[in-house]
């Protein structure tokens, strides 16, 4: 399996593995999001990724900034969405792009990745809810449980609840 770089030419693909893995009325949201994302411009930039096997895309995922509103210098990203062919599903796609991501932005020196997914499954990277706690999202959330964080540099951790801003594709309550 290759991971690499969306690129604008991957979209048509991305588009249908996301309308495989979700309902209809929750990918056609993703999709939109995942467009978004793709032709996102924010500094520091929204990195996404494919996975590929045997040529094929098979996987996607992305990693958009987030801005604290604190003196502090903590730099953090979310990860949304996330979305594997249904063939591909519990073969380890996602956790490869999971795992991926938190390399490339340990290495970047990001200092938090938050995420809004079931908890058993990001749960398994590390993600905990306590962590989400220090990062006050800027929408009211639908499922409170699901918001998680993961801190990748522990000496980066606030001493109270830092209130946070997302790139635009992700701005929207509905999302939340």
């Amino acid at each position: 399996m290759n991971i690499r770089l969306a690129e604008n030419t991957d979209l048509h693909v991305i588009h249908a593995i996301i309308q495989a893995a979700f309902l209809d009325d929750e990918a056609a949201i993703i999709r939109a999001v995942a467009s978004r994302l793709l032709s996102d411009t924010s500094k520091p930039s929204t990195k996404s990724f494919v996975a590929e096997y045997d040529g094929q895309v098979i996987g996607y995922v992305s990693y958009s900034p987030i801005s604290c509103h604190s003196d502090s210098k903590i730099s953090g990203y979310i990860l949304a969405p996330l979305a594997v062919s249904p063939a591909y599903q519990k073969q380890g796609v996602g956790s490869h792009l999971i795992k991926s991501g938190i390399d490339m932005l340990i290495q970047d020196g990001a200092d938090v990745l938050l995420v809004y997914g079931d908890p058993d499954y990001y749960g398994r990277f590390g993600f905990q809810v306590e962590t989400a706690g220090l990062f006050v999202p800027p929408c009211l959330l639908q499922y409170p449980i699901g918001r998680m964080g993961l801190m990748l540099n522990e000496t980066a951790r606030p001493d109270a609840p830092i209130k946070f801003n997302c790139v635009g594709a992700l701005a929207n309550a509905d999302l939340w």
